[in-house]
Order: structure tokens, then sequence, then C-alpha cells
């Protein structure tokens, strides 16, 4: 199963797009792998986690086709997670098909062609925010549908396993935030962004699946402990040796960091050289990994 991070920073991009600081300044002298745009990921050929505002500018820019999506899980709705209005350019109604396409052009559809169903998971809120972008429009008519998940619950789609988690970052009435352990042709991964410290549920039920790879968050890099709803390099190291004892690896540990901070996180070409000698590996934008 191959996977790609279309984008790997948190909301304020990396270099963060009104900062000047030691570290923003050396990722656009550096370029290429440096510069991160917001979070998501890519993977079996039809699956994102987090829709952001780039996607498709990132989807483009790296060779990724997301006229084929069928499967969208969402963490939470904050913006740099989840941007609704890109999917209102797939509104075309189901009497679409028997017009010419000078009529879909008078009607002003946003699309000409048919596109597979996409299913969306997430929270209430998430749900919320997108309906409130279709503007009342039914969802069959942007050829989509969107399930409410249930936290420490089991669920199939699209050939794809996933148990979402409650996150830490966020947890409050309609939006919690959700963690996702996923399981695809053989192969388990934990996608863990704006996680924060998990809980003890949360950490009992990663501790029960073995894993190929392990995606995870690790935001405010050196800063000092923080609040708990993003995690830090100490902590990120502590969760990593909960990995260990909890014994969740199949093969070799591979751990990936993304849903980087500029301020307090080094650029990518100082990071790779900083963890040469663990298993962890900073994820960049484009990065594909196969599992």
């Amino acid at each position: 199963m191959e996977l790609t991070f279309l984008g790997t920073a948190a909301a304020e991009q990396y270099p963060g797009i009104w900062c000047t600081c030691d570290y923003c300044t050396r990722a656009r002298q550096l370029g290429g792998k440096n510069i991160r745009k917001t979070s998501s990921i890519h993977f079996a050929g039809n699956c994102l986690i987090d829709f952001p505002p780039e996607v498709f500018s990132q989807a483009d820019r790296f060779g990724v086709d997301l006229m084929a999506s069928r499967l969208l899980l969402v963490t939470h709705s904050h913006e740099d997670h989840f941007y609704p209005q890109l999917l209102t350019w797939r509104y075309r109604p189901k009497d679409a098909s028997s017009l010419s396409l000078d009529e879909i052009h008078r009607q002003g559809y946003a699309r000409q062609q048919e596109l597979p169903m996409l299913h969306i998971f997430g929270n209430q809120c998430t749900l919320d925010m997108l309906e409130a972008s279709l503007e009342g429009r039914p969802m069959e008519d942007f050829a989509m549908d969107f399930t409410v998940v249930e936290p420490y619950r089991e669920y199939q789609c699209e050939n794809v396993t996933f148990v979402p988690l409650v996150a830490s970052h966020v947890d409050r009435g309609d939006q919690k935030g959700l963690i996702y352990v996923v399981s695809m042709q053989g192969k388990t991964f934990l996608y863990a962004t704006d996680s924060g410290t998990y809980n003890e549920e949360t950490r009992s039920w990663i501790a029960r699946f073995r894993y190929d790879a392990i995606i995870m968050e690790e935001t405010r890099g050196y800063a000092l402990e923080t609040s708990g709803n993003h995690m830090y390099w100490e902590a990120a190291m502590d969760e990593r040796k909960f990995f260990e004892t909890a014994g969740v690896w199949k093969k070799e540990p591979r751990i990936y960091w993304t849903h980087m901070s500029p301020h307090r996180t080094p650029p990518q070409t100082d990071l790779e050289e900083i963890l040469r000698d663990t298993p962890i590996t900073p994820a960049y934008d484009g990065m594909k990994i196969e599992l």
C-alpha cells in the first residue's frame, strides 16, 4: 500500500506565512523539502485523511489523482484539516446527466462528468460545517455522504477498516478530535496528527494493534511542556517509548513525524540529521512510503 504525505505542516505552514524567525528564514533559504503546507495524507489510490485548503494544489504538485477519491477520514473541523468549500465544487444534480454540455454550462454546474461517491467520516462539528457550505442542497448532488463516527468503534468502507480514537487536542460537545487506526491490504498504520498527549482509553486502544507504521504529530518541537493539546519533542519521545513497551510493532519500528510548526521545530534538512540514528523519520511534503 502506497501512502503519500500531501502536507506536513501545522496551521501556520512552514515557513510561517508571516514569520521571519531563524527557522522560517532558513527554510525559505533552503527551499525544497523544507517548505511545508498543511497536513494530509493520500493512501491506497483513493483514500484521504484530512482535507486542508492546499490539498488539490499539493496533489497536482506530487502527481496524486484525487478524482478517484472514495474515502475521506477527517480528524476534526479546524480549517487546516477540513476546508469544506472545496467540496462544494462537486455539485452536479442527479438530472444533469440528461442535459447537454451547453445546458450544464448555462446552469453553472461545477463539473461535467460523474464522480465516484465520496464517503466522508468525521465528528458532528465537521458535518455541521459541511452542511453549512452546501447551503441546503442535498449531499447526494455532490456525490458524497457523511457518517458521524462514534469513537472506539470499528468501521469498514471501500475495503478499509478503521477505528477512530479520541484525541486530546480538542474534546468538547460535538467537536471531538480524532485519530485513526487504519487497516487495509494486510497493513495497519496509526494516523495521529493533532492528537495531543494520548488519554488512557486511547492509549489502551493503540496498544491493541500491531503496526507497520505510526504517523504522529510533532507540532511544538523544542517547546517546554504545553497544555497537552499538541505534542512537543519530549512528549513525542515519551510516546515512542510507550510504543516499544506496548509491543505495537509488527517488525522494526517505523515512526513518521508530521504536522510541524516552524517556530520550535528545525527545518527538514536539520531535522533529518538530528534524527538520523533513531527509528523516527521526519516526513516532508510529497514523501511516499510503501507499507
